[in-house]
């Protein structure tokens, strides 16, 4: 019985306060040794704290609350306090409140190291709002400090800007995994913030909570889930909430920008972009992507060939041919054009609009996402398709680097079974899917792949868009064949993708390998 309270006290709060039996989270210890999720998630090259406020609380504030102002510069977008406090004798709590100035912001008691708050989302207990141009203040509840006790607090406080990102992810300050392999997940993702709906327990249709998303995503073997609802931003506070629960997958923040030339998803803020296109706010969808990279985030056109009219309002992309160069990726397959090939359809018309953008020198990364509105459609939902990167960890900056750079497959069948690992040598450069490499005319370059799942199946590799037999293989062999290609080259510009094809359908997708872009 007393290892589990000793389990649970820490973590009871108000409700153990009132008893007398609180026992404080907070130790005598340095923040270096804190849970990961109990640390401040930091922006690229903003490791050390802009402020670090220091004091020291006695018995003669027993039963108080002691204010510790602080002032945060205009500008700023988000703060991440990271707090403790020395124990000399055990006993010792004081809680964690914040006030900005002009409203109260939250309160925490002792169970919780760090804070977040930014105008969009906050850390549970805490209320998201404006942050800049404002003087805030830790208000310390000291609940218990005996007679001849001195107790040391100290805040280190961090200030975010518009264009910061983060150094591993928006809602977890360390990788969720590290080393270098293909992480699988889904990037585009609806939920009751916009209109994703489910089931609820007594049968009726109702706007599904985010968790119902994140548990189909762990059903569907992914590692990584963007929730990308429509137009919205108050998705992340949620997000924020689960990320800590949800350590084996990891949330990344997007959003689906639609507008009546096209949808795109943003990923990797939490900032808000006016999505209202034509307002003297948003004049043009140049200006939308400007502004969505100013923020940090990656930008990525959804479903281009989609139809435009009363079933989808702007579903395709009809935003000058111009913004096309302005775009980090594309989504090339959905689960709507996925459906259109089990059914005999043609499911390439986006990929078709992708490759006519590489054909002008454009590298411009392949993506898949579901579009899911509906947890319940099982393997047909979350996860197909299913977009594999190639990064170093399991974080939102490791994923999204990757996929500006193009380490990117696609897998159409919606569950794993099929792998593929490639790479390509030339000049004694080696390299993936989404590298380039120089090569003069009657310069060769040499392809390995190892394609997992395959047996019976087609390999194709493509040239330009364009099937060329001596890259493909008719019938694979075995579960997991080696494949050795070797093409010379004419000095131009080129691109070399594969496909696996079940018949005509297609199972599996690379992005390509360039040569002289």
């Amino acid at each position: 019985m007393t290892s589990i309270l000793g389990r649970i006290l820490p973590f009871i709060g108000m409700a153990a306060i009132a008893l007398g039996s609180h026992q404080a989270v907070a130790q005598d210890r340095a923040a270096q040794d804190l849970p990961a999720w109990d640390k401040v998630p930091l922006a690229v090259g903003h490791e050390k704290p802009d402020l670090v406020l220091t004091g020291t609380v006695d018995r003669s504030d027993y039963q108080s609350n002691v204010s510790v102002p602080f002032d945060v510069p205009s500008g700023v977008t988000r703060i991440g306090v990271e707090y403790e406090y020395t124990r000399p004798d055990g006993k010792t709590v004081i809680n964690l409140g914040l006030f900005d100035g002009k409203a109260f912001r939250g309160w925490s008691g002792s169970n919780k190291h760090t804070v977040v708050i930014d105008e969009n989302n906050a850390t549970p207990s805490y209320i998201a709002g404006p942050v800049g141009g404002r003087r805030w203040s830790l208000d310390l509840g000291v609940s218990f400090i005996g007679e001849g006790v001195t107790s040391r607090y100290t805040a280190k406080i961090w200030f975010w800007r518009q264009g910061e990102v983060p150094a591993a992810s928006t809602f977890s300050p360390e990788p969720l995994v590290k080393g270098t392999r293909w992480y699988r997940g889904d990037f585009h993702l609806h939920t009751g913030h916009s209109d994703g709906f489910c089931t609820s327990h007594r049968g009726r249709n109702v706007p599904c909570p985010l968790y119902r998303t994140a548990d189909a995503a762990l059903d569907a073997h992914l590692d990584f889930a963007a929730i990308t609802d429509h137009n919205n931003v108050a998705l992340y506070g949620t997000m924020r909430e689960l990320q800590p629960y949800y350590d084996d997958l990891l949330l990344i923040p997007g959003r689906e920008m639609t507008t009546e030339q096209g949808h795109a998803n943003i990923f990797g803020t939490t900032e808000y972009v006016d999505h209202r296109l034509g307002e003297r706010a948003m004049p043009d969808m140049a200006t939308m992507i400007e502004r969505s990279h100013a923020t940090g985030a990656l930008f990525s056109i959804n479903h281009p060939g989609s139809p435009t009219d009363y079933r989808c309002r702007g579903c395709g992309w009809s935003a000058p041919e111009a913004t096309y160069a302005m775009t980090d990726a594309i989504e090339v397959m959905n689960s709507g054009n996925l459906w259109k090939q089990l059914g005999g359809g043609d499911a390439g018309g986006d990929v078709t609009i992708w490759e006519k953008q590489l054909a002008t020198g454009r590298r411009i990364t392949a993506i898949g996402g579901s579009d899911n509105h509906d947890v319940t459609l099982g393997r047909l939902g979350v996860g197909f398709p299913a977009t594999l990167v190639l990064a170093s960890e399991l974080s939102e900056r490791a994923i999204l680097d990757a996929v500006k750079a193009g380490h990117v497959m696609i897998d159409m069948t919606g569950k794993p079974g099929i792998a593929f690992d490639l790479t390509a040598s030339a000049g004694g450069k080696d390299g993936t899917v989404g590298d380039s490499f120089a090569l003069d005319q009657g310069g060769e370059l040499a392809l390995k792949l190892t394609v997992t799942g395959g047996k019976g199946r087609k390999l194709v590799g493509l040239v330009d868009g364009r099937i060329e037999p001596a890259l493909s293989v008719d019938s694979l062999a075995q579960a997991r064949q080696d494949i050795a290609l070797r093409w010379a080259f004419d000095g131009g510009r080129h691109w070399v993708r594969f496909e696996l094809r079940d018949g005509e359908q297609r199972l599996f997708m690379t992005n390509p390998v360039y040569v002289n872009y």
